[in-house]
């Protein structure tokens, strides 16, 4: 987990979302930015993220500060099972915990915006 309990959120964490809307009251949102260096691939009902290090990948991920331990290991185990990897990106001289896939599978799609938010908005969810 993030020592200074900050992550950056990019999938079904984000606000409004269907996992921001269980945690919302732990969670205070910073602001939305665009990370480079990152590919976001589709699921179906989730997306996920490979750090891909060409500055012309980027991805929009919400930043949260996590203000209850409990709930931040709670979602740090969510994430774990399902399959992703821990890791952390600087911003603005700040780590923030990100949530990972190794390597892409060539069956998923890639979210050409790297926003899934809009993705969900055009599919209809």
């Amino acid at each position: 987990m993030n020592r200074n309990s900050r992550y950056a959120f990019y999938g079904s964490m984000r606000k409004g979302l269907e996992n921001y809307s269980l945690y919302q009251r732990d969670l205070v949102f910073l602001e939305t930015v665009e990370l480079s260096g990152f590919k976001m691939y589709s699921l179906v009902d989730y997306p996920y993220v490979i750090r891909t290090g060409n500055l012309a990948d980027k991805i929009v991920v919400d930043l949260f500060a996590i203000t209850d331990p409990e709930t931040e290991r709670i979602i740090h185990n969510m994430e774990l099972g399902a399959g992703y990897i821990f890791s952390e990106v600087e911003i603005a001289d700040i780590k923030f915990g990100i949530y990972l896939f190794e390597r892409a599978n060539t069956d998923n799609i890639e979210v050409s915006r790297g926003d899934w938010s809009v993705l969900r908005k055009l599919s209809g969810f």
